[in-house]
């Protein structure tokens, strides 16, 4: 909890002492990247009354107080739900989920990626939108993309099998009635996920997900996301290799047949 007040720590540790709903058991996760397509997911997912959160909370979790600051952060977004059953944040940085404590692979934990001939210039297309400097070259996305991807395959590997499920954006995209159902039977919703969400038109602060078009749309919808011709990244060939291996190794996690960064060079 790394920059966190020490009163609001106090609060924090006091939360998860007295709510069942801090339980890490009970915390949902989405573990992507930025520009997989977790903003449309996480729209879905906390519009069920049983999921409290918003989108991208930026809580670090090095400690079970970690889902007091959660709690807390949704309480000042006037987001928290006290009666639903799940706290529900979306982590796409490293500083966040990494060197997590134990109890956080107790939570349920959805993983998402995209395609990195894909993923790259969207990244560096939000930023230069939005007047920023960062992630400025394909190189610098690249080794984002890649330092993430490497960081999402080891946290996998540490939660239950039957508490977690892998995505990717392309398969979402396609078939998102069949990926949200994977999703609903996965963390036990009843009824399952609808492909239904509110636009979030006064939302887009920090956190709330995707500032130039997330608003617009009401589903996940393959002709809404955004697709861009292919156009070969700028990257030399060590990272090529590195970032078509990493995404790979991921769709391998997700059980399909897609193989995306050779294709799109074809």
């Amino acid at each position: 909890m790394t920059g966190v007040p020490a009163l609001a720590k106090a609060i924090a540790g006091r939360l998860v002492a007295t709510l069942p709903q801090c339980a890490p058991e009970r915390a949902i996760f989405v573990i992507g990247h930025m520009r997989c397509g977790s903003t449309a997911l996480s729209n879905v997912l906390v519009s069920r009354p049983e999921v409290s959160g918003y989108g991208e909370a930026h809580v670090a979790y090095r400690g079970r107080g970690a889902l007091g600051v959660l709690l807390l952060n949704q309480w000042r977004r006037q987001s928290w739900r006290p009666q639903a059953r799940h706290l529900f944040d979306k982590i796409l940085h490293n500083r966040y989920d990494g060197d997590a404590w134990p109890g956080f692979f107790a939570a349920r934990a959805i993983f998402v990626a995209r395609a990195p001939d894909a993923a790259i210039p969207s990244i560096r297309a939000l930023f230069a939108t939005i007047g920023s400097a960062e992630y400025g070259s394909d190189a610098e996305a690249a080794a984002y993309y890649a330092e993430r991807l490497e960081a999402m395959l080891a946290l996998w590997s540490r939660f239950a099998p039957t508490r977690r499920v892998a995505l990717t954006y392309e398969a979402l995209t396609a078939a998102p009635d069949a990926e949200l159902a994977r999703v609903g039977a996965m963390i036990g919703l009843s009824p399952p996920l609808a492909n239904a969400y509110a636009p979030r038109a006064a939302a887009q602060a920090r956190g709330a997900g995707d500032p130039l078009t997330s608003h617009r749309f009401a589903r996940i919808d393959a002709g809404a996301t955004g697709q861009r011709a292919v156009t070969p990244l700028a990257i030399d060939p060590e990272m090529r290799e590195r970032i078509d291996d990493l995404y790979r190794k991921f769709v391998n996690l997700a059980g399909t047949q897609e193989n995306a960064p050779v294709a799109a060079r074809q």
